[in-house]
């Protein structure tokens, strides 16, 4: 992602917004997990490569726009509708506190549940 302002450019990388993402993620109450998703993610699984980001995919848009996609696993007994509401929240307020910008969109996509305890 790239953002110009009148003293110049700045570059972030996407894979430090997918960190910053994911930890504003599990650190709300219900989440258990940020869940492998796509090629990538299950490459990285396989040779040991645990990444932080894992599970958050940074989609470019125009204009220096941006939209993002997690893939979460649910504590059991949780409501999925507010626990996306609030993992929204967060990503988005985190977002804007890290780099300025919030997301156009945020995709939260639930892989499982599982029960904790």
């Amino acid at each position: 992602m790239e953002k110009r302002t009148e003293w110049g450019q700045t570059t972030v990388h996407d894979e430090v917004l997918q960190v910053i993402c994911a930890r504003a993620a599990l650190t709300v109450s219900g989440v258990v997990k940020t869940s492998q998703h796509g090629l990538s993610d299950n490459l990285g699984g396989l040779v040991g490569h645990d990444a932080e980001g894992r599970g958050v995919r940074i989609i470019e848009m125009k204009d220096g726009h941006y939209a993002v996609e997690i893939h979460l696993t649910a504590a059991y007994g949780v409501r999925l509708g507010s626990l996306g509401k609030k993992v929204g929240i967060a990503v988005n307020q985190a977002l804007k506190d890290a780099v300025g910008l919030y997301p156009d969109r945020i995709a939260i996509h639930f892989e499982g549940i599982r029960a904790i305890g």
